[in-house]
């Protein structure tokens, strides 16, 4: 039996920041789905098993704390990590307080950090076996 690879979701409202996050997370080992549509994030976590979402803080439609709070409640077992280039801004501190996400990380990134991240919130501290 083939094990189905965890599933990474990106939600950004700029098409540049999520080219940039599939440029480096495109080798990973797991699936990598990028959007700018918060209502298509929401359906793909209705409908697909999805492991860890990314999400920017500000975002016209939908903010990222509102999007991690309805992940939160639809999907309690996903990974909410909050990208921001405002880690320290009272909305996001609130959102940590308020236990909407386990991890922020800060734009704009350093690649190796932000792989090491995500691979440490879907694997702990083994590696996967096919690295």
């Amino acid at each position: 039996m083939v094990e189905a690879r965890p599933l990474v979701l990106a939600v950004d409202d700029d098409p540049s920041v999520l080219s940039a996050l599939a440029l480096v997370l495109s080798k990973e080992p797991y699936e990598f789905i990028a959007t700018a549509d918060p209502d298509q994030a929401l359906e793909l976590i209705r409908t697909r098993d999805v492991s860890l979402v990314l999400a920017d803080y500000r975002m016209p439609a939908l903010s990222g704390t509102g999007l991690l709070q309805v992940v939160k409640a639809t999907s309690p077992t996903t990974i909410r990590v909050m990208l921001t280039a405002y880690p320290r801004s009272t909305w996001v501190l609130r959102a940590w307080e308020m236990e909407l996400m386990e991890d922020v990380l800060e734009k704009p990134w350093d690649n190796d950090e932000l792989r090491r991240a995500i691979r440490t919130r879907l694997f702990g501290a083994e590696e996967p076996a096919s690295l």
